[in-house]
């Protein structure tokens, strides 16, 4: 059986994103659509600013390192970056943001198709990026997984829980049902873990995390300090994990 090429792998996941965005802001009223955030609870438009930013800033630095030319880096760190990003959009109208969005994921799509199979899948390719990693990691992560997390935040922050764990579910159900590594799968997992535990469901994160260690075994280090992780760390401590 022949392995389903990563590109097809990330660009069903990102388009799969892609719906569930659309899906999400249908089911925003205008009132939803106009509000206003404060730098503590964002507002819709917030989440879309702060995604088409990484977004950008993704396509930006991707597209330099293949016409070899430098990248800037900026000297501020990435919290003062996403300040600075609500400020300057926290205003703007809704549609101006949409607009944007769509514009840039647009672009994001373009830089995949054009990318080969070796780009996506060759480990340290692009180390200013994605490390040691291959980048197929980094569209996995800081593109679709990211976006996830922020639709997920909306709902948490507006008290609509079942929603909330119904897009991080799905967001992670997708990416085991995927043909990635099972390291892959253990952070999808793990990250899932770390949810349930802001949610103080400790019995379903304790079990997310089981799982998560046993296919990525090399996050066992990472979840004895995690601070997402704390009302697990007896039981991580207990069973020697």
């Amino acid at each position: 059986m022949t392995a389903q090429p990563f590109k097809t792998i990330v660009l069903d996941l990102l388009q799969q994103g892609h719906r569930d965005k659309e899906a999400f802001l249908q089911e925003l009223s205008e009132t939803e659509q106009n509000a206003i955030g404060t730098p503590n609870l964002w507002s819709a438009k917030d989440h879309m600013a702060h995604r088409t930013f990484w977004h950008r800033d993704f396509v930006r630095r991707l597209t330099a390192i293949q016409q070899h030319q430098e990248i800037p880096e900026s000297e501020e760190d990435e919290d003062r970056l996403n300040s600075r990003n609500f400020e300057e959009h926290r205003l703007r109208p809704f549609s101006e943001i949409l607009a944007e969005s769509e514009r840039v994921n647009t672009e994001l799509i373009t830089l995949i198709e054009q990318l080969s199979e070796e780009d996506l899948t060759a480990p340290g390719r692009f180390p200013s990026i994605s490390g040691e990693r291959s980048l197929y990691t980094s569209f996995l992560g800081g593109c679709y997984e990211h976006d996830q997390e922020h639709l997920a935040q909306y709902y948490f922050d507006h008290h609509n829980f079942p929603r909330a764990i119904e897009t991080r579910e799905k967001c992670a159900s997708r990416i085991i049902e995927a043909k990635v590594p099972e390291w892959v799968k253990g952070s999808f997992l793990y990250n899932l873990a770390c949810f349930y535990t802001q949610l103080n469901q400790l019995e379903k994160a304790a079990a997310l995390l089981q799982e998560a260690l046993t296919l990525a075994p090399r996050l066992k280090e990472r979840a004895k300090s995690d601070p997402e992780l704390i009302a697990l760390r007896d039981q991580l401590e207990s069973e020697n994990l």
